[in-house]
């Protein structure tokens, strides 16, 4: 599958279709275990989910159902679920200067969604274990054999991480210009 964002070839496991409906699935959840919404100032969800609709239309994905919300969270937090479901906490936005900085954060959030870096990495989680199970199945005898597995499989995917954070601060600078 091409990444609509990169125009590399990628593997995924995952539809798009599935993603949206995973991202619609967890949404609420993720909502509550975080603090819940910001209900304080309604003119604070509106202003984010203003900025965040702003740049999603300019996005390499305008058509996913993205949605924005403010969390009742000090914690200096935002994050992305499949599908274009986007969360910033109240003690991120306390840190803010100014709209180009809440801005750039929604637009990294956004790369995220745009760029499939969800279904990416639960593709690769399904690889690896998928490869656990064989290597485990290999090492049945040698415990050793599947925690040295295990470290190697989670070295590798947190490298994935650092390149999508990477990815997503270049490109969400380019939706900050093109909104």
């Amino acid at each position: 599958m091409v990444n609509p964002v990169t125009g590399r070839q990628e593997l995924s496991l995952i539809s798009p279709q599935q993603e949206v409906a995973i991202g619609q699935q967890q949404y609420q959840s993720g909502q509550q275990s975080q603090g819940g919404l910001y209900y304080i100032d309604p003119a604070v969800q509106r202003y984010v989910a203003e900025v965040g609709h702003k740049l999603a239309r300019v996005s390499d994905r305008p058509e996913l159902p993205y949605e924005f919300v403010v969390l009742n969270n000090s914690v200096p937090n935002a994050w992305a679920l499949p599908g274009g479901k986007i969360a910033i906490n109240r003690g991120l936005l306390i840190h803010l200067e100014d709209e180009s900085q809440l801005a750039a954060v929604l637009a990294h959030e956004i790369v995220h969604a745009a760029a499939r870096h969800g279904a990416t990495q639960m593709t690769r989680g399904m690889l690896a274990n998928i490869g656990l199970q064989a290597l485990g199945s290999a090492t049945n005898n040698n415990p050793l054999g599947g925690m040295a597995a295990q470290l190697g499989t989670s070295a590798w995917m947190s490298r994935y991480g650092r390149s999508a954070e990477l990815e997503s601060d270049a490109y969400g600078m380019d939706y900050m210009v093109r909104a």
